[in-house]
Order: C-alpha cells, then sequence, then structure tokens
C-alpha cells in the first residue's frame, strides 16, 4: 500500500511539472538558435545553450558541440536537447582561435570563438615606499573566475625608475594559488618610481613602489572640511588636525596655502594659527577657477597645509583637493540603456546631487523631441517631474517611426542632455527588457524583470551571462522573469532575451545588472594583546573556514602615511569586471552627428558578448543619413571634443629630522639592560597555514618601535 502511495505520489509530480513546463514533441525542428560566449577562457567549465522549435513551440533532438582548431577537433559532446538545454564542456587549455560547430537534426551551422586566459592574477608588496638597503617583499596570488586558487607559472619582472630591468624570476604559485619573491635593494639605487610586473600568459599585474631616501613621518597631518565643495563666492572652512603615529597631539604652527586651478596653479590666499592637536582655518573666497566641461563645469582647489612641530621645528605636509562648483545643484539624466525600442516604454532616471554627490530634491523640467528617418522632428512632450531622494524615474513611450531621440533637462542653473538611437527591425517588432526589482541585488536573492513587447508574446528565451560564461538559462511563457541569485552573478551580469516570430526574425534585447557579493571566504584575525611593550611575545590568531593558507602582512602605521597600497576584495571584484566583462557597451555622452546607427538583433547579441548560430533571421542594423545640416530646431553646432587637463603636482621630501641632543651619562657602573635595536618597517610578512577546523596561530616578539 505503501508502494502504490508512492507511485501515486510522484505520478501527481510528474502531472504538475508537465502543466507547466509542456513536454516539446519529439520532432525534427524546424528552427534552431544556439548561443555562447564570443570570448571563452582556457580551461574553464563553459556552456552553449540551445533552443530548439517546431513552429512556435519547442522541439526535441540530439544536438552535438565541438570545437576545431586548425582543421582538427580538439572537442566534443552531445546532449538531448528538449526545448531549451545548454550543452556544458570544458575549455581547451590551448589559447586561440576556435572553430564551434553545431550539429542537430537536419542542421549544422558554426561561428567563430576566441579563447583566452581565464586566469585573474594579483600582486601586492609589503609596503609602498623603500629606503635604499632594504628588501621588496611581494605575494602573487592566481585565482580562476570563481575566485578559486588556480596554480600558474608567473613571470616576475623589476625596472628601476630609470627603465632598466634589474630583476626576472619565475615562479610557480602552490596549490593555494600563491607564490612570493623578494628583491634587496642596493645601497644606491636609482630613486624614483620602480615598477613591479606579473604576467601569466596573457594576463599581466603591475604595482609601482617608490625608492626614495626618506624617514618615516613622525606623525599624521588629517584636513576635515565643512563638505568637499564650495561655491566660487564662499570662504573656504575647515580643520587641521596632527597626531603622533603613538597617539599624542601635536603642538605646533599651522600653516595653510591656497591655490586656484586657472590654466595654471595660482597662489591666491594663505592661512597661519598655533595648533594645540588641531586649529580650525578659514580662506577668502576664491572668486573663480577654471571649470572643466568633463566634470559639469566645476574646477579644483588645492590646500598645502603645513603642521611644524613647536619643540624641533620639524614639518609635516599634505595636501587636500577640493570642488568650486558653479552651483549647488548636479543635474544628471540617464537613459536605462543605449537603445530605445519604438512603441515601448523607455525610462529615464534623474538624479539631482549636491556636487559631492549627495542627494538634494529638486524639480526638473524635462523635454524629450523624437526624430524621424528624415531627421525631422515627430513629436515633443514636456513634464515636470519633483526628485525624491535626489532621484526621479520618469518612463515615455517613443513613437514607432521614431529613430533617435533628444532629452533636455533643467533645473535652476543646472542642466543636462542626451541623445539616444533606436533599435531596428524589418517588421516593426521588438521586445524591451526592465528591471523591476527594487533595492540593490544581493547574492542569495531573487531578481525580476519585465519583458514588453510590440507583439502579443509566445515564448521568451533568456540567458544570464557573468565571468564570460552562461550561468542560467531558461524560457517563459509570460511577460516576467524571475531567478534566483547566485555568487557566480556577482559583481555583474547581463540578462539577454530573446523571442523567435513566426516571420522566423528574431527579436532581442539585453539588460546589465550589478549583484552585491559577500566575502566568498570569511577571516579573522587577532592578537592576544592589544597593547605590548618591545621584546614582549605575542600570538596572533587566525580564524578561516576550513584548512586554509592566509598572508599575514604587519607594517608600521607611519609607512601608510606615506601611501597606500593593501590588495581588498574591491580589487578582485574589479578584476573580475576588467576581464569577464569584455566586450562591453559603454554609454558615451552622444554628439549630433550627420548618421544615425540604428542597431538591429544582430548587434544586440554582440554588444552582449555572445556569438549566434541560427537559420532563424537575424536582422542587421540600419543607417539613415542626414541630407542636410541647415534649419531646423534640432541643429547642433560643432563638435566639442573634450580634453581633460591632468596636472602633475610633486611631493615635497620629507626633511631629515634633527637629532635629540645626547643625553648626560652617569659614571658607575649600571644594571646591564636590553638594548632596543628592532625597528621594522615591516614586522611580519609570512604564511600561515591553518588547521583542519580553521584555526591558526603564529607566535612573534613585538618590536622595539613605539607605533600602531
Amino acid at each position: 500500500m505503501l508502494r502504490k502511495l508512492t507511485l501515486l505520489v510522484l505520478l501527481m509530480a510528474v502531472l504538475a511539472a508537465c502543466a507547466r513546463y509542456p513536454i516539446p514533441t519529439p520532432v525534427a525542428p524546424s528552427a534552431y538558435l544556439a548561443m555562447a560566449p564570443a570570448r571563452m577562457y582556457a580551461g574553464e567549465r563553459q556552456a552553449v545553450s540551445v533552443s530548439l522549435l517546431a513552429g512556435e513551440r519547442p522541439a526535441a533532438g540530439w544536438v552535438e558541440v565541438s570545437l576545431h582548431k586548425g582543421g582538427e577537433q580538439v572537442l566534443r559532446e552531445k546532449e538531448f536537447v528538449s526545448g531549451k538545454e545548454t550543452i556544458e564542456f570544458q575549455v581547451p587549455s590551448q589559447p586561440g582561435q576556435y572553430d564551434l560547430v553545431l550539429s542537430g537534426p537536419g542542421f549544422e551551422d558554426k561561428a567563430q570563438v576566441q579563447v583566452a586566459e581565464g586566469l585573474l592574477l594579483f600582486l601586492e608588496t609589503d609596503k609602498p615606499i623603500y629606503k635604499p638597503g632594504q628588501q621588496i617583499q611581494a605575494r602573487v596570488i592566481t585565482l580562476d573566475s570563481e575566485l578559486l586558487p588556480k596554480p600558474a607559472t608567473v613571470t616576475i619582472e623589476v625596472l628601476d625608475a630609470k627603465g632598466i630591468k634589474v630583476a626576472r624570476q619565475e615562479l610557480e604559485t602552490d596549490e593555494y594559488g600563491m607564490g612570493h619573491f623578494s628583491l634587496p635593494l642596493s645601497t644606491e639605487p636609482n630613486l624614483g618610481t620602480w615598477k613591479i610586473t606579473a604576467s601569466a600568459g596573457e594576463q599581466k599585474a603591475q604595482v609601482d613602489v617608490r625608492v626614495e631616501k626618506y624617514v618615516l613621518p613622525k606623525y599624521e597631518v588629517k584636513v576635515e572640511l565643512v563638505r568637499e565643495w564650495f561655491l566660487p563666492h564662499e570662504a573656504i572652512e575647515g580643520t587641521v588636525a596632527a597626531e603622533y603615529s603613538f597617539g599624542k597631539k601635536v603642538v605646533g604652527e599651522l600653516v595653510v596655502t591656497a591655490l586656484r586651478y586657472v590654466g595654471q596653479w595660482e597662489e591666491f590666499a594663505s592661512f597661519t594659527a598655533d595648533m594645540d592637536g588641531q586649529a580650525a582655518f578659514e580662506i577668502p573666497a576664491v572668486g573663480y577657477v577654471a571649470g572643466v566641461p568633463g566634470e559639469r563645469g566645476m574646477g579644483n582647489v588645492q590646500l598645502e597645509v603645513v603642521v611644524q612641530e613647536k619643540a624641533t621645528g620639524y614639518e609635516e605636509k599634505t595636501t587636500r583637493l577640493l570642488t568650486i562648483a558653479p552651483s549647488e545643484l548636479s543635474l544628471q539624466l540617464i537613459p536605462e540603456g543605449t537603445t530605445f525600442k519604438p512603441g515601448l516604454p523607455f525610462s529615464f532616471l534623474l538624479v539631482t546631487e549636491t556636487p559631492d554627490n549627495q542627494p538634494l530634491d529638486a524639480e526638473v523640467e524635462l523635454s524629450i523631441a523624437y526624430l524621424d528617418k528624415d531627421f525631422q522632428q515627430l513629436d515633443q512632450e514636456t513634464q515636470r517631474v519633483q526628485t525624491e531622494k535626489g532621484k526621479a524615474l520618469v518612463t515615455v513611450t517613443p513613437p514607432t517611426n521614431a529613430i533617435a531621440l533628444e532629452a533636455n533637462a533643467w533645473s535652476g542653473e543646472a542642466y543636462a542632455w542626451k541623445m539616444v538611437q533606436a533599435g531596428y527591425s524589418p517588421s516593426g517588432h521588438f521586445i524591451h527588457v526592465e528591471q523591476v526589482s527594487t533595492g540593490p541585488l544581493m547574492v542569495g536573492g531573487k531578481a525580476e524583470f519585465k519583458v514588453h513587447s510590440t507583439r502579443e508574446a509566445a515564448t521568451f528565451y533568456y540567458e544570464v551571462l557573468s565571468r564570460g560564461r552562461v550561468v542560467f538559462t531558461d524560457y517563459t511563457r509570460s511577460d516576467t522573469i524571475s531567478f534566483q541569485l547566485t555568487p557566480l552573478m556577482a559583481p555583474s551580469s547581463k540578462l539577454l532575451v530573446y523571442q523567435i516570430l513566426p516571420n522566423s526574425e528574431v527579436a532581442a534585447d539585453w539588460l546589465p545588472f550589478d549583484v552585491r557579493g559577500d566575502y566568498p571566504h570569511h577571516l579573522s584575525a587577532s592578537f592576544s594583546s592589544d597593547e605590548v611593550a618591545p621584546a614582549d611575545e605575542l600570538d596572533i590568531q587566525v580564524e578561516a573556514e576550513g584548512q586554509s593558507r592566509v598572508g599575514l602582512a604587519v607594517v608600521d602605521r607611519s609607512v601608510y602615511i606615506l601611501a597606500e597600497n593593501r590588495l581588498n576584495l574591491q580589487q578582485v571584484f574589479e578584476e573580475l569586471e576588467r576581464l569577464y566583462m569584455e566586450p562591453q557597451v559603454e554609454l558615451h555622452e552622444a554628439q549630433w552627428m550627420p548618421t544615425i546607427f540604428t542597431p538591429g538583433a544582430r548587434e544586440t547579441f554582440e554588444q552582449a558578448g555572445v556569438v549566434v548560430l541560427t537559420n532563424s533571421k537575424l536582422p542587421t542594423g540600419k543607417e539613415y543619413e542626414r541630407t542636410g545640416w541647415g534649419g531646423g530646431d534640432m541643429d547642433r553646432g560643432p563638435v566639442v571634443v573634450e580634453k581633460e587637463v591632468i596636472v602633475e603636482m610633486k611631493a615635497a621630501e620629507a626633511p631629515m629630522a634633527t637629532p635629540a641632543p645626547a643625553a648626560y651619562a652617569p659614571t658607575g657602573l649600571a644594571e646591564v639592560q636590553r638594548v632596543r635595536q628592532f625597528f621594522p618597517e615591516t614586522w611580519i610578512w609570512a604564511t600561515l597555514d591553518t588547521e583542519p577546523d580553521g584555526s591558526g596561530k603564529l607566535s612573534v616578539v613585538a618590536p622595539d618601535t613605539i607605533t600602531t
């Protein structure tokens, strides 16, 4: 009886599943569409997404995927595809150009793909600055796209300040993806910026370090401003604090010199005051600066701050660059994509902020004009929008015969402008994807999107691409797409949606989205004591998730007053995006041009970074040429190319501290005491292997330096 009941429950479950996703009829497909990343990464798992159709309904059949290089087959996988499936395989370890061949019931097709090195390479040094005679210590880390260790052969090269190669070394990263090297500096090296480069195949990482004759700062100077921006007629107010590395306040004199940029830096004011740990300052209004178009018309003032120690005359310096804004409001007009789809909703995000990017509510007037294929104005709409918490979303529906739109936004003295071109379809059919999930997308949560279509939807097929691979694929008969967010989708992914029409034309759209990840491996470290005396023994306790290899670095805080160079998770995600989000489409400020190109479905797939194999119609975009430039409200003046002005400011060399006078030494015998002589800038640079439970301990002796 129990067995019969179990079978009945299983049968009901199967019937329920069939009701949601009808089983495709096992007949030869009349249409196929397969896609794969145009750029694959050597040695990693990859997938080709395959859809089979009979009319507008899913079909089924055996499909084979193979890779060929130089006329020879190097890989072959075969799967039974029922409607829509992915065929997974291991990408060959040899980079280069490959032919991707797809064959199935009654069809064979091929496309070219590029196989590149899929390695994440990171390089860090123990310090950002070195003296002659010191030793540079460095650590290399090699990971795959899932942030797992990937052993590799890494070549290290070091160029001195004159570009002379002073060292070259090959090393193998271990099973934890870690490798180490060191380089002792001579007593008379070429001073300046040295470049350390790590390379593995096509991947490179570089760290610049300074080699100088310096003394560590005795204290740190910090500048706090009432805000990060000022208007030209406003006085610049702030506070300067100075504190020794062991926590004591500095007593001395404060001098603040203000320079404005007007094509060159010129001094316009100064301020002097006594200070006991800190002092307030006020600089007269700058009056004017040279605005930079690329920075929304804003310019800069630089503060040079000097704190002189009262007892010795020793000085420490710092600089602070602040913004001079033409108005209290900064206005941005951000379209939701690089193209709009005629006849479907399209949104703009209005952002009103202070010059330092803090939300500021404001009323904005938005005007949108639409152009037809003859560059004539079809229609124009104007509306007033009130931003809340500095943002407002405005949705418009462009006419079906529009090929471009021009959006202008005003709020007081603030102004923004954007021009967006339309997509192209021979039949006039489009789909458009928008994100409906609110708030940040987090790993473990759910993402929801809505698909708009100019034709009643039959089936929408979709792929999620991240880190150069297809990480999720499915299809739906509704206009809503939702899926669970996985770690592989962080930090950035693309949702690619397409539809095959009864006339065999393909309509497609894609949308990038960000996913906030978490530390893939939780790690903590602590000292057995918060404060110790020189030469005391103490332990460093490490807690990890299981057996791990942990890199430890403990450096005198004074070194990081000079510069920073610590590797962090944000750099890891930035490297992931740099490597795996290619090719990318960036939204630039449009300039008025004599032609407008409206991309079709083929360009949509290319922009998403995939190659497509299909027997359906894949429309190519269409270019419209303007026949005349004179007259009309839509004419623009000459195209202005904005140039970025880069001002190089050289840091002043820290002065040598004046040695204190020798103390009077009494005669007679005294008790022999330990002589303090261990003053390292890098105290600990080591690796620690934890136990299987993740715990580890390193016993060390405290240095003689009085610092943190």
